[in-house]
C-alpha cells in the first residue's frame, strides 16, 4: 500500500497568539494596591532628612575645621577622610532635592543650600532640570543627555583622565562663581554662555543647558548670586591672608576628594 503526505505550498498562517489581558489588568491592579500600601513609607520624612542633613553638616564642617588648623599630619589625614565622605553624605541631598516635591519638605532646599550649595558652590540648580533630563525617553543616550558619555566606545586613556580632571572642581567651580558669575552680569551675551556651558552637573561636553524661566529663574538668579558673592569674598579673604594659604589648600584637597569620589561612583554606576 502506497501512502504519501501532501504538504500544501501555501503561505503559511500563523496561529494567532492570544494575550492575556486579564493578566495585564491583575499586574496592574497589583502594583496599584501595592503603591497604595506602601505610600507612607515612601513619603518624605522632615526629621529624617533634616536629621541627616544636619549631621553630615556638621560633621564634615567640624572634621573640616581640623584638618584646616591641626599642626599634626596624622590628625589632618584622619580629619580629612571624615570630612570626605561626611560633606559628601550632605551633598549627595542634592538628588533628592531633584525628584521630591518640595511642598512635601517645605525649606529644605533654601536649607540645603544655605548649608551646602552656597559654601561647596555646588547650589541645587545646577543638578535640577539637569538630572531630570537623564531619565526622558527621548533623551537618554543623546546629545541631549547631560550624563552620558561613552566611556566604553572611547580611548583606553580617557578612563583615568576622566576621574582625574573631577579633581579640578573646586578651580572650576571657584571661576564659575567668582569670576564668570560677575562677568556674565556685565556682558549680557556672555550670560548665555555661562548658563548653557558652566551651569550644569554634566559629563557630556556636548550638552547644552536651556536658559530657566519663571519661578526657576528667579530662585536660580538668587542662589547664584549668594554663591557668586561667597566666591569672591572666599578669594578675597585667601588674598589678604585672612585665610592662611595652607588651610585653604587642605579645603581645596578636601573638595578635590569629595568631588573624585562622586566621579567613581558616576563610573560604576
Amino acid at each position: 500500500m502506497d501512502s504519501s503526505l501532501a504538504l500544501s505550498r501555501g503561505p503559511a498562517t500563523a496561529a494567532p497568539i492570544s494575550q492575556p489581558t486579564h493578566r495585564v489588568a491583575d499586574d496592574k491592579a497589583m502594583l496599584r494596591t501595592a503603591a497604595e500600601a506602601t505610600r507612607d513609607l515612601i513619603a518624605p520624612s522632615r526629621a529624617i532628612y533634616w536629621g541627616d542633613l544636619l549631621a553630615s553638616v556638621g560633621i564634615g564642617y567640624g572634621a573640616l575645621a581640623v584638618a584646616v588648623t591641626t599642626a599634626s599630619t596624622g590628625w589632618m589625614i584622619a580629619a580629612g577622610v571624615v570630612s570626605v565622605l561626611a560633606l559628601y553624605r550632605a551633598l549627595s541631598f542634592i538628588h533628592e532635592i531633584t525628584h521630591i516635591k518640595h511642598a512635601a519638605l517645605p525649606g529644605f532646599r533654601a536649607g540645603w543650600n544655605a548649608l551646602v550649595g552656597v559654601p561647596m558652590m555646588v547650589p541645587s540648580f545646577m543638578y535640577e532640570g539637569v538630572h531630570n533630563l537623564h531619565h526622558a525617553k527621548t533623551r537618554y543616550g543623546t546629545s541631549e543627555d547631560p550624563e552620558y558619555l561613552p566611556l566604553a566606545l572611547m580611548k583606553p586613556w580617557t578612563l583615568p583622565l576622566f576621574i582625574l580632571v573631577s579633581a579640578l572642581a573646586p578651580v572650576g567651580l571657584l571661576i564659575r562663581y567668582g569670576v564668570l558669575a560677575p562677568l556674565s552680569a556685565l556682558i549680557p551675551g556672555f550670560r548665555k554662555v555661562v548658563v548653557e556651558r558652566y551651569s550644569a552637573l554634566s559629563i557630556n561636553p556636548s550638552f547644552r543647558r536651556r536658559l530657566p524661566e519663571g519661578a526657576f529663574r528667579t530662585q536660580w538668579l538668587t542662589v547664584e548670586t549668594a554663591t557668586s558673592i561667597w566666591a569672591v569674598a572666599l578669594l578675597t579673604m585667601v588674598a589678604t591672608g585672612i585665610i592662611p594659604l595652607s588651610g585653604f589648600a587642605v579645603a581645596m584637597v578636601i573638595g578635590s576628594a569629595v568631588a573624585v569620589l562622586n566621579q567613581v561612583r558616576t563610573l560604576v554606576a
